[in-house]
């Protein structure tokens, strides 16, 4: 996981990009926490002699102290999300809809035509009283606008049990997307075309298999096309030799912010830089607009 980091001139961001990166924050703390809690489940699994280490399995005093540590941990982190919470529902509470401006409703019935001058007829008959105005009726109000939909979408890798290999990018098949401003389609599985005028989360957590031994450091990069449509587009490095004696997961999270002046499309693709092919079992990608 990259270390979170703010735009360049930060300091002229307008309300609503510091709203959106306050929102931002919020879910990296999420994320972060979500890596505590699964540090302190591998804690208790070393302990107990489920995952592979040195050490044989524990006392029962030991496994009591262990457990009252993660208790604790339990306790704090759920005190963390509590205000988290609030603190996200302070955000929302003054957070702008920006929706497209209401409709305008067309203008109402001209008011009835004056009758025409009455000639009256030589006799001592008077002019007839003209008939009642009968107006059309008001046309509808326009409906109020919801709250705008943000673009989102929601990918998985095409195949189970894939051999990932070195410079390929990964294909994928789509299981959810919401909004116009991300594309993907079946004749090009291995990218994704999002609006760079727009900033984005991209999540991607990955359960990779057992590999051969190998010391060197594994990368997964987000490859774009064309370069620097985005910015903080950190790679992502982890040790081969874990995978060695047993499945692992890999999680990953960052977020994209447009540069100045691109307004195409622009491409994104995971790519494996690894001196040997990884195993993977099942990979799912998200995508949010902020």
């Amino acid at each position: 996981m990259s270390m979170p980091s703010f735009p360049p001139n930060g300091a002229n961001m307008t309300r609503e990009e510091a709203l959106t990166m306050i929102i931002a924050s919020i879910a990296m703390e999420e994320l972060a926490l979500s890596h505590i809690l699964n540090a302190e489940g591998e804690k208790l699994q070393y302990i107990l002699g489920t995952l592979p280490g040195p050490k044989p399995c524990a006392s029962p005093d030991e496994v009591l102290s262990i457990n009252k540590s993660v208790t604790a941990l339990l306790e704090s982190v759920t005190q963390n999300q509590m205000l988290l919470k609030n603190k996200l529902e302070r955000v929302l509470e003054v957070c702008p809809h920006l929706c497209p401006p209401p409709c305008k409703p067309e203008p109402g019935p001209h008011p009835c035509p004056p009758p025409p001058p009455c000639k009256p007829e030589p006799g001592p008959h008077p002019c007839p009283p003209p008939p009642p105005c009968r107006p059309e009726p008001c046309p509808r109000p326009c409906p109020s606008p919801g709250p705008c939909p943000k673009s989102a979408l929601q990918l998985e890798g095409q195949r189970a049990d894939l051999l990932w290999k070195q410079g390929n990018c990964l294909p994928w098949r789509q299981l959810v997307r919401r909004g116009t401003d991300l594309r993907w389609n079946e004749q090009n599985p291995g990218k994704v075309w999002l609006n760079p005028g727009k900033a984005y989360v991209v999540q991607y957590t990955l359960n990779v298999g057992t590999t051969r031994p190998a010391e060197e450091m594994g990368c997964i990069r987000l490859g774009q096309n064309p370069n620097g449509a985005f910015l903080e587009l950190l790679p992502f490095y982890f040790k081969m030799e874990c995978s060695e004696r047993q499945p692992q997961t890999l999680q990953y999270a960052v977020m994209l912010y447009p540069r100045m002046g691109r307004r195409n499309e622009a491409e994104l693709s995971l790519i494996l830089e690894s001196p040997a092919a990884l195993p993977v079992k099942h990979i799912v990608m998200n995508i949010v607009e902020l």
